[in-house]
């Protein structure tokens, strides 16, 4: 992965985020509230980013290249699950190769309906098919009692949940991620390494538990 991507032109921003407007906020910086939980064998963390529209397809490559540089460490199969609201699922499952996982996750995020629906993301067990561990015949949710009760059966060994919503201004982006505890630090500091490397950036911020996050700016909270 490299070490540091630079700013895309504004034609390849993908347009499902562009045309939601073109006011660019006076700071180019990123920032990032989260929230962790031990929860038994397996902890999670949600993160919140937000960041200015100019910079969304920025942040979105970035973050694809984290996940396939998370993917690709971890080399198991890596199932995708396109949430639905009141429908079944839409069930993916790709080798653990940056090539594979990187565009699969960026699109997710910003092409089409993105914004308006979650997306999850599984690693498999060894021998365990995608639709083994999520149901292509009943809807899911995608919801954190639904995600965890999926690792915690041991079908899915990492869940990572990815979600965005775009505002006239800027976009923010929820990643949840469920491991158990030594890999989920291993997978922190992977990411915090490859953010560090985005010109702006805001170091994260810990959010009480037992509150909601209320640092995010305004124009981003519903």
């Amino acid at each position: 992965m490299a070490a540091r991507v630079s700013r895309l032109p504004r034609w390849l921003v993908p347009a499902a985020l562009r045309r939601l407007g073109d006011r660019k906020r006076r700071s180019s910086g990123l920032s990032v509230s989260w929230q962790r939980t031990a929860i038994g064998a397996v902890s999670g963390v949600r993160f919140e980013i937000a960041a200015p529209l100019d910079r969304a397809g920025e942040l979105a490559q970035v973050l694809a290249a984290l996940v396939a540089e998370g993917a690709a460490s971890i080399g198991l199969t890596l199932g995708w699950v396109g949430v639905v609201a009141g429908e079944e699922p839409v069930l993916v499952a790709l080798a653990p190769r940056r090539d594979l996982v990187a565009p699969r996750f960026r699109d997710a995020l910003t092409s089409g309906a993105a914004h308006r629906r979650p997306n999850l993301w599984l690693t498999l067990a060894p021998g365990t098919y995608l639709a083994s561990v999520v149901d292509p015949l009943r809807p899911f949710s995608g919801g954190h009692a639904e995600i965890l009760s999926l690792v915690r059966a041991g079908g899915a060994r990492h869940a990572l949940a990815s979600g965005l919503t775009a505002g006239p201004a800027g976009v923010r982006i929820t990643l949840a991620l469920y491991a158990p505890r030594p890999e989920l630090t291993r997978l922190l500091s992977l990411a915090r390494k490859g953010l560090r490397e985005l010109p702006g950036w805001t170091a994260a911020s810990h959010a009480p538990p037992a509150s909601p996050s209320t640092r995010l700016n305004p124009r981003f909270q519903r």
